[in-house]
């Protein structure tokens, strides 16, 4: 299936992560030895080693959602630069969340510990589910992509400037609320929520799998894929429940994260070009991994926020790409 090469890749890759992982789940502020996680550890050692397990979890599904996302819309639109961002996903999970922090959680949610803890979160999937489920109506009504990313960067635009008139009128602790959220996390999710996170990812890649069936002939032209019987619209349909489910999910769990869904894909394209998109989809969701764990243990070095480092490492990667002569003349 795999020429030799490319399995050396993905083999060395595969390994890459596991020794990340590892590295991971040992590192932080307390000391924890290997015998732990399989011993009776005491009852703080317990709580520690589901921390690290978690946040370790979480890591890796973030290495998933945000780099395939972006590696399905680059492909759908032909354009290098394309991420969730730009159709107004994101945004639109931004704004479900600053007006539950801005405009007051209603005193039943406080109440109840479990709901509490699922405001913000369910408030964001709905805001994407939203956008998600307008995308999709408008993509009945237009069939012209450039047109339809244009919609896409208006919503994502106008739920901007939503979110900055409620930052204008907000309280100081309101508005510090929202830009520790906006600042991102890779920690403090519960099991029930690594796994709501876990069935959102494997429900996203479902979609991802039947969209790239249909976009490697669609790469080919739009008319010459009608020939061999390809839905243009269905394909669409299907890339963005995939975004859907993919950055609504891990923008919900873990804040807005910037820029993953740029880079990655572009570091697979100098890894392994031309390759075939099945190809292209698996060293994104490994290095994607790799990615986000490297980027985890530079956290707990520094104790910056992902955001910080993810726009330190995305800024100068995209200004590369701009400016590079290669990009200029690239597939797209």
């Amino acid at each position: 299936m795999f020429s030799k090469k490319i399995s050396a890749i993905i083999t060395f890759f595969v390994l890459f992560c596991a020794v990340l992982f590892v590295f991971n789940l040992f590192m932080g502020f307390a000391d924890i030895s290997f015998s732990d996680f399989f011993s009776s550890a005491d009852e703080t050692k317990e709580l520690i080693i589901n921390y690290r397990i978690n946040k370790t979890l979480s890591i890796i599904l973030a290495g998933i959602t945000l780099p395939v996302s972006g590696f399905l819309l680059q492909e759908l639109f032909k354009n290098p630069l394309a991420d969730a961002s730009i159709l107004g996903v994101s945004s639109a999970s931004a704004l479900a969340v600053a007006l539950i922090i801005f405009l007051g959680i209603p005193q039943f949610f406080i109440n109840n510990e479990w709901l509490s803890g699922w405001t913000l979160v369910m408030g964001s999937l709905v805001g994407s589910f939203l956008v998600s489920l307008l995308l999709l109506l408008i993509t009945n009504l237009i069939k012209d992509v450039a047109t339809f990313i244009i919609i896409g960067f208006l919503i994502s635009s106008l739920c901007g400037s939503l979110v900055g008139a409620l930052q204008f009128y907000s309280q100081s602790e309101e508005l510090k609320q929202y830009v520790i959220w906006s600042f991102g996390s890779l920690s403090g999710l519960s099991n029930v929520q690594i796994m709501f996170f876990f069935i959102c990812t494997v429900i996203g890649l479902f979609f991802a799998g039947l969209s790239v069936r249909m976009l490697t002939g669609f790469l080919l032209g739009e008319e010459y894929s009608k020939t061999l019987g390809i839905n243009i619209k269905r394909m669409k349909i299907f890339i963005i429940l995939a975004i859907c489910f993919l950055v609504g999910s891990a923008t919900a769990m873990l804040g807005p994260i910037m820029f993953i869904g740029i880079i990655i894909p572009h570091f697979c394209r100098q890894i392994w070009n031309p390759a075939s998109l099945w190809i292209q989809l698996i060293l994104n969701i490994l290095f994607g991994i790799g990615f986000m764990l490297l980027l985890g243990i530079i956290m707990e070095w520094t104790q910056l926020p992902v955001n910080i480092l993810s726009s330190v490492i995305g800024v100068p990667t995209i200004l590369f790409m701009i400016f590079n002569s290669k990009f200029k003349h690239s597939n797209y």
